[in-house]
C-alpha cells in the first residue's frame, strides 16, 4: 500500500468513525464521482506539494483536500448541514472536530493539522449539479521504516 493510500485510509476511518450523527450518515468517496448523488459525502485528494519534501530521509510531509458536499437542496437545510459539519466543536457532526480530535488519523501518521477552510458555500460540482460544502487543508508528518 503507497503512503498516500494509507494515509486516505487513516482519513476515511476518522470521518466515518466520528461524522455518524448527520442523516444520512457520512460517505466517504474513494475517487472523484461524475456526479453526486448522496449527502453528506467527502472525497479525499493529495493536494499540491514539494517533492522534494518526499526524500529527506525516513519521514515526509504531505498535504490531503478534502471536499464535503453536505447539500443540493433546499438552501437552509443546505447552511444548517454545512454550519454543523464546520463547526469544531460539533461532536458527531464535525469534519473539523473528527480530525482534529485523532492527530494521527488512526495511527496512520505521526500527527496531522487542519491548516485551512476553503470554498465555503454553494458551488457547482464540475460533473453537474450545485451543492453545499467547503474544503479542508489537512498536512501530516509521517515516518516511513
Amino acid at each position: 500500500m503507497s503512503n498516500f493510500s494509507d494515509v486516505f485510509a487513516g482519513i476515511k476511518t476518522v470521518l466515518e468513525a466520528n461524522v455518524q450523527s448527520t442523516t444520512p450518515a457520512l460517505q466517504v468517496m474513494e475517487h472523484p464521482p461524475e456526479q453526486v448523488n448522496y449527502f453528506p459525502a467527502a472525497l479525499i485528494t493529495p493536494d499540491t506539494f514539494d517533492p522534494t519534501l518526499f526524500f529527506g530521509g525516513n519521514s515526509f510531509e504531505g498535504r490531503m483536500r478534502i471536499t464535503v458536499l453536505v447539500s443540493s437542496a433546499d438552501a437552509a437545510e443546505g447552511w444548517k448541514a454545512l454550519f454543523d459539519m464546520i463547526d469544531p466543536t460539533e461532536t458527531g457532526k464535525s469534519i473539523i472536530k473528527a480530525l482534529k480530535d485523532n492527530a494521527t488519523l488512526d495511527g496512520k501518521v505521526d500527527t496531522s493539522l487542519v491548516v485551512s477552510v476553503e470554498n465555503i458555500g454553494r458551488r457547482a460540482w464540475f460533473g453537474g449539479g450545485f451543492y453545499f460544502g467547503f474544503d479542508v487543508i489537512l498536512e501530516y508528518t509521517k515516518t516511513v521504516a
